[in-house]
């Protein structure tokens, strides 16, 4: 009885300083997954998402306690991210790049994906009586219809950085890098002096980087290695070797994702790019259709992107129609007959 009193306590003095009275389990939700070691990126979509649910929840159920939450809660908050819900609101730096209100099945589909791991882990807990998470369905979603950026449009935004300043000649190096790879932008952001081959033209993609937990070695051009020496070179002139880290700062601290995803849409709109969005993933996809396109196999590309199976890989791959009949017209059984 006592261990119940005192936890009554803990739940009401932490009540005081925070913004909703479900904050405190998502805390003990939260301390759990580090402990199962999560890596920090998959934490830190926990912290964002929930702080998107817990804007909602201040707003219309400012004192909802946790035993009071039901589906019909969940099922608001989703129809509230389909309909109302800005991509970003409430980013710190980010929150006035889009002002369109309804957020894609697919980004709500990653949201909700979130809160149910949370709701899961308090009916698991005993925290929770319900399990609402089994309850909450996700969005169907159509096929994956994000584009890449055409030939042109590359050259464009690899001509918009000035690399006659430093940041600008590291946001070059940093876009070809991308566009040469596909690797993710966190990868990329992570990587060290120690994880590139210039000689050898290779990059390894460390185990603690990886989005799936696993080490890999992605190729790259000879020109990329190039460049990247030459950074690498600029950085020992600039820092004296105070920082290992490939893509840094001008005060010598690493790039983080937030400055770098801005500094590839101020190029983006330098140079004039419409009809497709100039983000870091953009830049994964282009990768992979043009890869195929220039008459890379799907199998060299899985391994080069990092995933499990070939279904991840043919949603970053998006041939036009255009593309497909050229292909038809050099593979047909046909030709040549």
């Amino acid at each position: 009885m006592s261990k119940v009193i005192a936890r009554r306590e803990r739940l009401t003095s932490a009540a005081v300083t925070l913004h909703h009275p479900l904050d405190y389990y998502f805390g003990t939700f939260l301390r759990a997954k580090e402990a199962e070691g999560l890596k920090p990126r998959t934490l830190n979509d926990h912290k964002s998402h929930y702080r998107y649910l817990q804007h909602w929840l201040a707003e219309q159920y400012p004192t909802l306690k946790l035993e009071e939450l039901t589906t019909d809660h969940i099922r608001q908050y989703v129809g509230h991210m389909l309909t109302e819900q800005t991509l970003y609101n409430g980013h710190p730096t980010l929150q006035s790049h889009s002002t369109a209100k309804g957020l894609s099945p697919a980004t709500v589909n990653i949201r909700t994906r979130t809160l149910k791991c949370f709701l899961r882990f308090l009916h698991d807990e005993g925290y929770l009586n319900s399990d609402l998470a089994s309850r909450v369905k996700l969005q169907k979603v159509t096929e994956d219809t994000i584009g890449g950026f055409e030939k042109e449009q590359v050259l464009q935004l690899l001509a918009a950085p000035n690399q006659r300043e430093y940041t600008g000649f590291r946001d070059y190096v940093l876009l070809a890098v991308l566009f040469d790879t596909g690797l993710r932008i966190n990868e990329a952001l992570n990587l060290t002096v120690d994880d590139l081959s210039l000689s050898g033209k290779t990059i390894t993609v460390r185990a603690s980087i990886a989005k799936n937990g696993k080490s890999r070695v992605v190729p790259m051009s000879k020109r990329t290695a190039e460049i990247l020496d030459a950074l690498v070179e600029e950085n020992r002139k600039q820092f004296r070797n105070r920082s290992s880290a490939v893509f840094l700062l001008n005060n010598g601290k690493t790039l983080t994702y937030n400055q770098a995803y801005e500094r590839i849409r101020l190029h983006g709109e330098a140079a004039g790019i419409t009809g497709v969005r100039v983000s870091p993933h953009t830049f994964r996809h282009t990768f992979a259709t043009l890869y195929v396109k220039n008459g890379g196999d799907p199998f060299s590309l899985q391994r080069i992107l990092g995933h499990h199976d070939l279904s991840m890989v043919r949603k970053y791959v998006q041939l036009s129609n255009r593309d497909l009949q050229e292909q038809h017209a050099q593979s047909s059984p046909l030709v040549g007959m």
